[in-house]
């Protein structure tokens, strides 16, 4: 991976997100989960989606430019932490900020209770 750039835990990035039938994707904002080390040792980033829709959901998380640690968000969002995937850096759009810390282990909370009951 060296002479590439490398997206961290906590980055706010645009990319290509599939649909969950595999059909198409849409661009959209998701957030990158996975930590650095495995960022820098491998070629894809564990994400989940971001979304403008703000329903109501037991999994969603919703974040504001006040969420963030560096950039801003264009309007209130929901962070899915239902909707999760793997991507290759190599075709993330761009980096568009960073959560806090705080909001991230949130994030963290909502991921553990869909896999623990």
């Amino acid at each position: 991976m060296s002479g590439k750039v490398t997206y961290k835990q906590k980055d706010i990035v645009l990319t290509k997100f599939p649909f969950s039938n595999l059909t198409d994707y849409k661009v959209r904002p998701v957030l990158v989960l996975s930590k650095d080390s495995y960022n820098q040792k491998y070629a894809d980033v564990i994400v989940c989606a971001i979304t403008s829709n703000l329903e109501e959901s037991d999994y969603g998380l919703t974040i504001t430019t006040e969420s963030m640690e560096e950039g801003q968000l264009k309007v209130a969002s929901k962070i899915r932490a239902d909707a999760i995937t793997n991507i290759e850096q190599a075709i993330i759009l761009k980096k568009i900020g960073k959560v806090k810390q705080g909001v991230f282990n949130r994030v963290l909370s909502k991921l553990n209770s869909l896999f623990v009951e």
